[in-house]
């Protein structure tokens, strides 16, 4: 296998070699390189990390009506982290993919994991669209908590992982107008109870954009309805999904809305409110920033949370925000998240941020204080 995705990487660089012109060209080729270094402060002691990620991102547009896109995503992970974790190759291989496309090798410190993230056929024509093969199945409409993103949920804490979780799976969907359309997916799954089949229906009316789904998530029957539009000024949006689950008839409610606002100065704010009928009020061990795949119903481990995003550019090559997350209940949690982004040139970015979690017993303690230096070069 790793023979085989080293022959795909190599193939797929060595065609940026070919001399054709601009009009014959019918592929397209980028990614990007990024370092990571990370600092985990725990307890008295400082565990220090490395994690270099390259993504490769290939497409072939052999005629108008198909698409072909190939992704391949490599880490290499080196540190104490590495070393500490029995087996830390399984540890972080989380996915939602039933074709096994990833390797990995290494020994102490040093682990290398590459995978084919993403690839799949993606074939147009009229007002019909199917895509077929491993991609990314977005119906999440907030920026937080996605309570319609049945089939790839992700982890607002995993900051690195900008393209998001996809999954092996057939999409097909009708455009009915201008922007309304009826979307039907399913993904490819080991047993009945890990597969999700859904549809969805879009449509817009009084200037808001409305979606309806319906289908079977994992162990549930899932009924959802999500809006975007503006409050004057403002962007509106929210999402609400049912499940039901068909095995213990348990039943549960996720709702999430979210305003936003952006001032002539750049200055920008978001809020956000989460309700989990299902989760509880954070009583138990509690661990945001694991790898442990999400689904829809999982999305926060608390009943209730509230989310604040600032940001303001300084600078046309600087610029800085803010993000908290407010947990209430008996541990009275809170994650606070600061960042400064800095453009070096075009392709060339260096972000430092951190990421701290308090709970509240007697009095706030941290429960993690991780610092955070990324260098990322675009091509």
């Amino acid at each position: 296998m790793w023979a085989h995705i080293f022959f795909i990487c190599l193939s797929i660089l060595a065609m940026e070699g070919f001399s054709q012109s601009e009009e014959e060209k019918n592929w397209s080729i980028n990614g990007y390189v990024k370092d990571l270094l990370s600092v985990n402060f725990s307890g008295d002691s400082s565990i220090y990390d490395n994690l270099i990620h390259n993504r490769i991102n290939y497409k072939w547009f052999p005629n108008d009506e198909l698409n072909i896109h190939i992704e391949i995503r490599n880490r290499f992970f080196w540190g104490e982290t590495v070393k500490a974790i029995p087996n830390y190759g399984a540890f972080i291989d989380v996915n939602n993919d039933y074709l096994d496309l990833s390797v990995q090798t290494g020994e102490k410190s040093v682990l290398l994991h590459a995978m084919i993230d993403r690839a799949f056929f993606e074939w147009y024509k009229d007002d019909w669209e199917v895509r077929l093969g491993r991609q990314r199945i977005n119906w999440g409409i907030n920026l937080v908590w996605n309570p319609n993103d049945l089939f790839n949920a992700y982890s607002f804490f995993d900051f690195d992982f900008e393209e998001r979780p996809g999954s092996d799976a057939i999409r097909i969907k009708h455009y009915t107008g201008v922007a309304s359309s009826l979307e039907i997916a399913s993904n490819v799954a080991e047993d009945f109870d890990q597969q999700v089949i859904a549809g969805m229906w879009k449509w817009n009316k009084w200037n808001y954009d409305f979606q309806f789904l319906a289908g079977k998530a994992q162990e549930d029957i899932a009924l959802g309805f999500g809006w975007a539009g503006n409050l004057k000024n403002a962007g509106f949006k929210g999402e609400i999904t049912h499940f039901n689950s068909y095995n213990d008839e348990t039943k549960s409610l996720l709702a999430s809305v979210a305003v936003d606002y952006s001032f002539e100065s750049s200055l920008y704010f978001n809020g956000s409110v989460l309700f989990n009928s299902g989760a509880s009020d954070g009583t138990e061990n509690v661990n945001l920033f694991s790898p442990e795949r999400l689904t829809a119903k999982t999305i926060s481990p608390f009943r209730y949370a509230t989310f604040l995003q600032t940001s303001y550019s300084f600078h046309p090559l600087i610029n800085g925000g803010l993000s908290t997350i407010y947990y209430p209940g008996e541990k009275d949690a809170l994650f606070i998240n600061p960042s400064v982004s800095i453009s070096l040139k075009s392709n060339l970015d260096v972000n430092f941020l951190s990421q701290l979690y308090f709970e509240k017993q007697e009095r706030y303690a941290a429960r993690a204080k991780l610092l955070f230096l990324r260098v990322k070069w675009s091509f």
